[in-house]
């Protein structure tokens, strides 16, 4: 994988050339009109994309791919406070973009630093996704190859699709609060189950006994996950069958429209209809018309809502212990392999349960939300009479995180949830990621030093005043219930 490495914000990766019809221009270049160098609230000077239907983005160009762009999307309404969304754009809907020059992107980037742990992250469309269907001793199988890892899946096409997006927006995630940083000689590989036989013979096949619905298997960077997915193909081709017929009804509907309209004037003109009348009939027309669009979107929408909740009821676990996996593989393979880097478990795990708690509203996936039930069984043992000390989880081995999976699992699970307070902490309060101090806590060479002492020097203050100040914010978060299956306890 070729990419290039720049700081904050992200990694830039480019691939192939632009794509055929669309226009790319600086800002320096933009010497036509005075707004092209497109600014918001008149004092960011901001990137711009212009969709072939008329949509404008403005923000920045994240990152590049043969068929999409990532755009960081920014959002700045009068009076409240500013956010990001990331949003993958098809670049065959691409109309115009301009772009900032070098030191102006460089500049962005840093502004929208602060920013990026609590962006808004897009899906993309699910039939802009390429896909190849292969027969394998008669078992039909999809593949799908992304820029952070190929996928083949035996699941039904929807629900590959589906968990596709849902994982091309956790490895956004992944980048945003932890950018790459390491030149893989490989992709990460994905084998998803549609059944839950299949899935327990590619486990038994690897010598594995477990129950998990999905697991990482670091020296073969591969991931094996699996749900009975196959079982409700008949439901789900229902509804994906009436999404589809709405959908060729709308996309007709709009093509058709203009022309129309048009034949319609022509209509009233020759019928002798004067034309200040014939516009507010055309008016009329398209208002009628356009109402048809909307309740046609409502449709769709509430197609996609039910779609979605089906996915949750019937590989949420899965998926859950999917995004857990997957960031255990990304981090090994883009960010801090093991080899190269000295990653604490607690951290390593701690993280994990973060993205795993991601929350999905309407296909749009936040990850600074709180995990509800890591929280509120961390805050119940906070309050307790013998709560944990952080020294105790700084100093556990991995066999502690490991015995999750025995009969220790209960004593394990208290050192999971403190692993993620403590986490999420230093990515959301303290923003400690990134900083030359982080860095030099995850240099082999601090592995020989003192467990606290080396934590102290990451976090510039002396444990117990840490503690602190950490089990402060901890209590002062505010738990939910998640609002899908797939946030549900694992």
């Amino acid at each position: 994988m070729d990419h290039l490495r720049l700081p904050r914000l992200g990694l830039v990766v480019t691939f192939g050339l632009m794509l055929a019809g669309s226009t790319v221009a600086t800002a320096e270049d933009a010497t036509a009109a005075p707004d092209t160098a497109v600014r918001a609230n008149s004092d960011w000077p901001l990137e711009r994309v212009v969709l072939s239907d008329g949509k404008t983005y403005q923000g920045l160009v994240e990152s590049e791919s043969s068929s999409t762009i990532e755009f960081v999307e920014v959002h700045r309404p009068r009076g409240k406070p500013m956010f990001l969304v990331v949003r993958p754009i098809d670049r065959k809907a691409i109309d115009t973009w301009e772009r900032l020059p070098a030191d102006g992107q460089q500049e962005l980037r840093g502004r929208l630093e602060k920013y990026k742990q609590r962006a808004l992250i897009e899906g993309r469309r699910m039939e802009d996704l390429t896909l190849s269907a292969t027969r394998n001793d008669g078992q039909l199988r999809f593949e799908y190859q992304g820029s952070w890892f190929s996928l083949t899946s035996t699941a039904d096409e929807p629900m590959t699709r589906r968990a596709i997006v849902r994982l091309e927006q956790i490895f956004t995630a992944y980048r945003q609060l932890l950018p790459p940083r390491w030149t893989a000689s490989g992709k990460l590989q994905i084998r998803i189950f549609g059944g839950s036989d299949e899935y327990r013979q590619a486990l038994g096949d690897a010598g594995l006994e477990i129950r998990n619905p999905a697991v990482f298997l670091t020296d073969r960077r591969l991931i094996l996950a699996g749900s009975d997915m196959n079982r409700f193909d008949a439901e789900l081709e229902q509804v994906n069958r009436q999404h589809r017929q709405i959908k060729q009804q709308l996309d007709t509907l709009v093509a058709e429209t203009p022309a129309r309209l048009k034949q319609l004037n022509e209509e009233l003109r020759n019928n002798g209809i004067p034309a200040g009348d014939r516009q507010k009939i055309l008016l009329g027309e398209q208002k009628k018309w356009e109402e048809q669009r909307k309740a046609a979107r409502k449709k769709i929408a509430a197609l996609d809502r039910k779609n979605s909740a089906k996915f949750n009821e019937v590989a949420g676990r899965m998926f859950t212990r999917l995004a857990h996996e997957a960031f255990h593989a990304y981090l090994e393979t883009y960010v801090f392999p093991r080899q190269v880097y000295d990653m604490p478990r607690w951290l390593n795990e701690g993280l994990a349960q973060t993205f795993e708690a991601g929350l999905l509203e309407s296909d749009t996936l936040r990850i600074d939300t709180p995990n509800w039930v890591a929280l509120s069984q961390l805050q119940s043992d906070l309050r307790s009479a013998q709560p944990l000390a952080l020294s105790e989880l700084l100093t556990a081995g991995s066999d502690t995180f490991l015995s999750a999976h025995t009969a220790a699992g209960e004593t394990a699970s208290r050192y999971y949830y403190y692993s993620w307070g403590l986490a999420y902490y230093l990515a959301f309060e303290r923003g400690v990621f990134g900083s030359t101090q982080f860095e030099a806590y995850l240099n082999p060479a601090a592995a020989g030093k003192p467990v606290v002492e080396r934590f102290e020097k990451l976090v510039g203050e002396p444990l117990d005043e840490f503690q602190r100040h950490w089990r402060e914010a901890m209590l002062d978060l505010k738990p939910s219930p998640p609002a899908s299956p797939s946030q549900a306890p694992r």
